[in-house]
């Protein structure tokens, strides 16, 4: 019975010690923390903010153009409440086409920032991990549950602070 346990931690032993040095990195964090997804961040905003506030502008317009619409079309000619109801629903389209406009650009500058802060991070990782010595280090997409002990986000993040 002695040896039959012997054996089975012999086993044990040896089957941790192949699964190699593991981390954990919780990519939702970095991507929230690290400098170059901050700084990617500030550049879209200073990218698109001036369009966006154009665009708030437009939609405060269009509902003070509806709110007079509301109020006055009750002493307005059949003329004037035609070329009212023209106007609002011209300015409405303009709205949505900008809107669409905007969203699209910026959907595309974000996938082009985004990859480049992704290659940046990965490149990152893989020097840290060779550093270190890990065999494996996984993400949050692909990891169900992880100790706080093998979670090295924030060492990630102060690497790519330097």
């Amino acid at each position: 019975m002695k040896l039959a346990t012997i054996c089975l931690l012999v086993l044990m032993s040896f089957s941790v010690n192949a699964a190699g040095k593991l981390a954990f990195i919780n990519s939702k964090a970095l991507l929230e923390q690290s400098p170059q997804a901050i700084a990617a961040n500030s550049e879209l905003q200073k990218l698109f903010g001036g369009r966006e506030q154009e665009l708030r502008e437009l939609a405060r317009s269009i509902q003070e153009m509806e709110k007079t619409y509301q109020t006055d079309s009750a002493v307005m000619s059949d003329d004037q409440k035609k070329k009212a109801e023209d106007n609002i629903i011209q300015n409405k389209r303009r709205f949505q086409f900008e809107q669409q406009s905007l969203k699209e650009d910026v959907q595309a500058k974000q996938r082009e920032l985004l990859q480049a802060v992704q290659t940046e991070v990965k490149s990152v990782i893989q020097a840290y991990g060779k550093a270190q010595g890990y065999d494996f280090i996984f993400t949050d997409a692909s990891v169900a549950f992880a100790s706080d002990a093998v979670d090295i986000t924030d060492a990630i993040i102060n690497e790519l602070k330097k």
